[in-house]
C-alpha cells in the first residue's frame, strides 16, 4: 500500500491509528489503490453478529 501511494509504511501507520491525516491527494491516492472512491472512505457499515 505505502509504495502503491508513494509514502512510508510509518506514515500508513500513523493514519490507521489515527495520529495523522493524509491530505486530499493522498486521499485520492488511498482510494485508487483500494479501487474505491473517496467517499468510501468515509462510510462505515455497522456489522451485525
Amino acid at each position: 500500500m505505502a509504495e502503491a501511494i508513494g509514502c512510508s509504511v510509518d506514515f500508513i501507520s500513523l493514519v490507521e491509528r489515527g495520529v495523522n491525516a493524509p491530505s486530499v491527494a493522498g486521499l485520492e491516492k488511498f482510494a485508487k489503490v483500494l479501487k474505491v472512491e473517496v467517499k468510501d472512505l468515509f462510510t462505515f457499515e455497522e456489522k451485525r453478529g
